[in-house]
């Protein structure tokens, strides 16, 4: 994937994440910049999420973007 795709694909991937978990903002998302296992403790914590459910989602909204967020996704 080229750079150019990866850095959309991350935006969309981005905007569906604060859809689904609506009081993240972009701070959030660049405080956890790639590290998916701490952006997921951050939701259990503040969303009161079991591990495998706040897991469970983000891979919905990874294939329903057709991306994988945690490195692939940003090139």
């Amino acid at each position: 994937m080229n750079r150019a795709t990866a850095e959309v694909k991350w935006k969309v991937l981005r905007t569906r994440i604060k859809e689904t978990w609506g009081e993240l903002t972009d701070d959030d998302l660049d405080r956890f910049d790639g590290q998916r296992d701490k952006f997921v403790g951050h939701i259990q914590e503040r969303y009161g999420m079991s591990r495998a459910d706040v897991e469970r989602r983000l891979q919905e909204i990874d294939e329903a973007e057709g991306s994988s967020w945690g490195g692939t996704a940003r090139g």
